[in-house]
């Protein structure tokens, strides 16, 4: 992983995300930029911050080392006053200003610095112990923590800040590499070959940069110790990395995790009372970055390297949801509210991104000169988890884009299925899975990811989770509240989604396409299947009787309430909801659920009739066909039974009828 992060900081457009090597972007501005001239000094206010003013960085704590020609106050300019209360920093006069001043006299000494910049080192050094600055009025103003750069106001250098100077930066290099250097018992440093660059150079103690996954930053390890030392020869040496290499590799971290479009949350431990548990090793978060390489994607309208990432994009809050359906169709939609403010307003779905992805892998794709140097082209995966002030590395993918492409096909082929109305819909992404699962299986999550961008058959337990969930979501019937109704739907449709990849991965994989098991699969002749289906025709059946007796559909019809029982063991329970069909609801119901009725059951006999028992695969085609013929069904309603639907009586219950 460390070697495809060095990998991509060479990438061209990402580089610019990058601060220079050993350098990091503070959150601290530069407050302060003392002006020399060849005989006294100013102090400028600047406020510099942001990428552009990245500075010097070793990551200092308790320690007190000195950075060249940029740093805090109390170690460039020698001062106490932390505030103006009268507070002091702490070792100001006997460490942190000499160690500055010994760094600007070490520099003067070294071969990477030049002559204009050595005689600029030489006048910074005067100002500083002639005490220069200190006559400027402003000078009571600066505090211990103010960072501090110098610029000289004359000769070759003039306006340039010297810590960003080229020689200046090659100085830290070396000397930032020193301070970490392994050593032996004899204090000399140890050379090895570097794991990642391969050549020969001071292997270092720890990586210098700390990587900012949640909160605070933290040094970079994994959870596999045997992985995290192996190659070191019995030497202190930080998995055999030289310090350039650990630092681009820890820069290039920072820059993705802070980046939207590389990073997605895949679980957050809310366990304290809804806060998020910051060090929790239950948090996961995903960086991933595709490698530019010479592939390209010529015939795409968006953003692929982002689609890709949406199989792993959060949940959206009720808030983030537009309401775009119509009216009849509230519980695929999510009711509306009186009051939005302009910090609520929700930005363009994600979700577009991935159903334009699905439509691009299987339309356009197709072509093979899609394929133009695509395996020169890789796809890299992290999952990491804050550890005790570290971070963790999970779980690492790094596969070239041409083998993942056809996996992410497969996946949302297989987790695309049509909507509670029978009308096409979007592919379902990892994330709502797991949401409609309410599992907070962090493994479980991974495993998903590894089906998705793997290719590996999906986690067999999630089938049986997805059973059970669908029948309690099913049982239990439509909900008073509107927002509610709509969670539910969405669940539902989501364990829809699950029953399908589980089932048929394999099967869409190797046989399928994007269409397959999408809906209702008039010539499937699996015993479980048709009963789902035929559950499904008596359910309407009641809601069709109890309509034309009292102009009102049910909210939770008896029929329904028989789910558990009819997807566990039919043969217990069909013939009796069959019989009460035929003798109360199916002669007011019309002819079409009389034929559907009659058509299903025939199937059934054909295929040895009802089964007694049904297996947790069983099951789920079970509720797979109860879904297709649901949706089905409501895709044929007239206009009156969809506003009928809408006016469902918030007291009505199902066994009225």
């Amino acid at each position: 992983m460390l070697d495809a992060l060095v990998q991509y900081a060479k990438d061209a457009e990402f580089s610019k995300m990058l601060p220079p090597t050993g350098f990091y972007d503070y959150s601290q501005p530069i407050r302060w930029v003392v002006q020399i001239s060849e005989d006294g000094a100013r102090l400028e206010e600047s406020n510099l911050e942001g990428l552009r003013w990245a500075r010097p960085y070793t990551g200092r704590t308790s320690s007190t080392e000195a950075h060249p020609l940029a740093d805090e106050a109390a170690y460039a300019l020698g001062v106490e006053q932390l505030d103006d209360k009268g507070g002091k920093a702490g070792k100001v006069k006997e460490e942190k200003h000499p160690k500055f001043l010994a760094l600007l006299d070490k520099m003067l000494t070294v071969p990477e610095i030049g002559v204009d910049l050595r005689q600029a080192i030489q006048q910074v050094k005067t100002a500083i112990e002639n005490k220069w600055v200190e006559a400027d009025p402003r000078f009571s103003e600066v505090m211990a923590k103010d960072w501090v750069a110098f610029q000289l106001e004359y000769g070759s250098l003039a306006g340039k800040r010297l810590f960003q100077l080229p020689e200046a930066q090659a100085f830290w290099i070396a000397e930032a590499q020193e301070r970490i250097a392994v050593r032996d018992s004899d204090q000399k440093v140890i050379l090895g070959e570097c794991a990642v660059c391969g050549e020969n150079k001071p292997l270092i103690s720890r990586i210098p940069v700390g990587v900012k996954l949640i909160s605070k930053p933290g040094p970079l390890h994994s959870l596999n110790k045997s992985a995290f030392v192996s190659g070191r020869s019995g030497t202190d040496g930080h998995n055999n990395l030289c310090y350039r290499c650990a630092d681009t590799a820890s820069r290039s971290f920072n820059a993705l995790a802070g980046d939207k479009n590389h990073r997605r949350i895949i679980v957050m431990d809310k366990s304290a009372g809804g806060k998020v548990q910051l060090d929790s090793l239950r948090n996961q978060v995903a960086l991933y970055w595709v490698e530019k390489g010479k592939g390209f994607f010529p015939d795409a309208e968006f953003d692929v390297e982002s689609a890709l990432g949406d199989l792993m994009r959060p949940v959206p809050k009720e808030e983030e949801i537009e309401n775009d359906g119509d009216a009849e169709e509230a519980a695929e939609t999510k009711p509306k509210r009186e009051k939005v403010s302009d910090g609520d307003k929700a930005s363009p779905k994600s979700a577009a991104r991935l159903s334009q992805l699905s439509r691009f892998l299987n339309v356009q794709w197709q072509a093979t000169k899609h394929m133009t140097n695509l395996d020169e082209r890789k796809f890299a995966l992290a999952i990491f988890s804050p550890n005790v002030g570290r971070t963790a590395l999970r779980e690492w993918m790094y596969r070239d884009l041409s083998t993942v492409i056809p996996k992410v096909q497969v996946f949302l082929n297989a987790a695309t299925i049509n909507d509670a109305w029978g009308k096409p819909g979007e592919p379902q992404h990892i994330n709502a899975l797991m949401e409609a699962l309410d599992s907070k299986n962090a493994n479980l999550t991974r495993e998903l990811i590894r089906t998705a961008y793997q290719g590996t058959l999906p986690p067999r337990e999630m089938l049986a989770l997805a059973v059970q969930r669908y029948r309690t979501l099913t049982v239990k019937g439509q909900q008073e509240k509107k927002l509610e109704e709509w969670q539910r739907q969405r669940r539902l449709h989501a364990l829809a989604a699950i029953l399908k990849l589980s089932l048929y991965y394999d099967a869409i994989k190797t046989e399928g396409g994007e269409t397959f098991m999408t809906g209702l699969d008039k010539f499937a002749n699996d015993p479980a299947y048709l009963c789902g289906r035929l559950l499904a025709v008596l359910e309407e059946a009641q809601q069709v009787y109890s309509y034309r007796q009292n102009k009102k559909r049910l909210k939770t019809t008896g029929v329904q309430r028989s789910f558990g029982a009819a997807s566990a063991s039919p043969a217990g329970i069909f013939p009796s909801l069959v019989k009460l069909a035929t003798v109360a609801h199916l002669p007011k119901a019309g002819k079409g659920l009389n034929v559907e009725m009659e058509t299903l059951v025939a199937q059934i006999v054909s295929q040895g009739g009802y089964p007694q028992t049904m297996s947790i695969d069983a099951q789920g085609k079970f509720g797979l066909g109860y879904w297709h013929q649901r949706g089905n069904i409501r895709a044929s309603w007239s206009q009156e039974q969809k506003e009928a639907d809408t006016r469902v009586e918030q007291d009505t219950e199902g066994d009225d009828a």
